[in-house]
């Protein structure tokens, strides 16, 4: 099969597991409460947090040796800057404190979607990026505008209150969507097609553990500055 053919096939293997798996179907289906919903958003955040500067480090790493995807990426930072805040946004709207998320840590998943990613882009090539970009955008567009309205009409809120993020994506990523579907076809891509291949597997994977149980995020604050300790060594060791 060429690059097209795989990557469409690999979609389809992965929107068939995404599309059965439990959290998604309670979403879609109007079953959050507003507690598991907020979670949900909170472990989107440092996806989105992190989603330019992913993308600019990318591009940092392109050089002149894949202009066309560098391109790409510059007008795509533009495109999602402040996203981020959108999502605080919501969650202030449904009663969360900014700054409670912005000290919260990753959960394992999402640390092992930025970790790939970040590893790929430095050393194994820049395009790897665009498996990140590719799920995301994709699961934007197809679920992001269900999920608002199932679930703002099972609290009886308005869009406007808490879901703005994800309703305001459904429609933009589509757009999103068809742009990187003619970059796939440019030399740049066509090149790092296994990477891509890739990274798109591996990315489709981690953001279904992303996904989770509703109402069973286990997220971590960070650890308080601790005091200065003094550690002494003798000859035996520490003491």
């Amino acid at each position: 099969m060429n690059f097209s053919s795989e990557l469409v096939a690999l979609t389809d293997d992965h929107l068939q597991l995404i599309d059965a798996h439990p959290s998604l179907q309670a979403m879609l289906e109007g079953r959050l409460s507003k507690s598991d919903y907020a979670q949900f958003l909170v472990r989107l955040y440092p996806l989105v947090s992190n989603f330019c500067p992913i993308m600019a480090a990318a591009a940092g790493h392109c050089a002149d040796r894949a202009p066309g995807l560098r391109g790409f990426l510059y007008e795509h930072v533009q495109e999602e800057r402040g996203h981020e805040q959108m999502v605080l946004n919501d969650l202030h709207a449904l009663g969360w404190s900014t700054e409670q998320v912005a000290t919260m840590r990753p959960t394992a998943a999402v640390q092992a979607i930025l970790s790939f990613n970040y590893h790929g882009i430095a050393y194994e090539h820049p395009a790897c990026v665009l498996g990140l970009v590719y799920v995301l955008e994709l699961m934007s567009s197809l679920y992001g505008g269900k999920v608002a309205t199932a679930t703002s009409n099972k609290l009886d809120l308005p869009l406007s209150s808490g879901f703005t993020f994800l309703e305001s994506h459904a429609s933009l990523d589509e757009d999103h969507m068809a742009a990187l579907r003619l970059l796939l076809q440019h030399p740049d891509c066509l090149g790092a097609s296994d990477s891509i291949l890739n990274s798109v597997d591996v990315n489709f994977q981690l953001f279904a553990l992303v996904l989770g149980h509703p109402g069973t995020a286990r997220l971590r604050t960070r650890h308080a500055i601790e005091p200065e300790v003094t550690i002494q060594f003798d000859r035996h060791g520490m003491s």
